[in-house]
């Protein structure tokens, strides 16, 4: 090997590349995908998922890297695992949003970088006073009784789709006016809530809690 014309490559799961440095550039493999992913959180994500770092010489670069960079390969493509957030909304707005509330009402928009990703929807410890009184929930099937919504626990799995502001009353007659609304897909509801502590907005679950979440959504309602 030379470390004048060898790469570093950053290979997904699938073996397809997706980002290359020169070994004479960056010298160490650590500075390589710290350069090609900053953040650690994201790093750590993808050796969890399987992603890998290889260094290639130059005719290796040509073989197994190069197809990927210009469009040639035949991997399927495998996207960067993405940063996975909660979000605790009180209830029984939480419960309404498994229910037929079809957007949740923020005064910021989702950031970009979480668009179409996946969400915890966790309920709060506290209720919303009134939201125990809002005629759109109480209209909704099947409300259960105060004392029955499960509160501090995730209740579902989902995708965050992305959000837009408030124009000409749209959304109604969930949506508040002025405001964001936040949209939602693919909700899967737990067949067992899981118990958590949380805050109000999108936070950050973390490995433990994760780790609970996923063996729960093997086994939802």
């Amino acid at each position: 090997m030379s470390a004048t014309t060898d790469h570093w490559v950053r290979f997904d799961p699938a073996g397809c590349a997706h980002s290359s440095a020169y070994v004479a550039e960056v010298p160490l493999a650590e500075d390589a995908y710290r350069r090609a992913v900053p953040k650690i959180a994201d790093r750590r994500r993808e050796a969890a998922a399987g992603w890998t770092l290889k260094r290639l010489t130059k005719e290796q670069w040509r073989e197994q890297a190069k197809p990927c960079f210009t469009g040639d390969c035949a991997h399927q493509v495998v996207e960067p695992p993405r940063e996975v957030r909660a979000l605790t909304v009180r209830q029984p707005y939480a419960w309404a949003l498994l229910h037929g509330k079809q957007v949740e009402n923020r005064t910021w928009p989702v950031p970009a970088a979480l668009v179409d990703s996946t969400v915890l929807l966790h309920a709060g410890r506290e209720p919303h006073r009134q939201g125990l009184h809002d005629p759109r929930v109480l209209g909704l099937e099947g409300l259960p009784a105060r004392e029955d919504l499960v509160t501090g626990a995730v209740l579902a799995v989902g995708r965050l789709t992305g959000s837009h502001l408030e124009t000409g009353g749209c959304c109604a007659p969930w949506g508040d006016r002025e405001v964001f609304h936040w949209t939602f897909a693919d909700w899967r509801p737990l067949k067992d809530p899981v118990p958590a502590t949380g805050t109000l907005g999108l936070w950050r679950p973390n490995a433990d809690l994760l780790r609970l979440i996923e063996e729960a959504d093997r086994v939802r309602a």
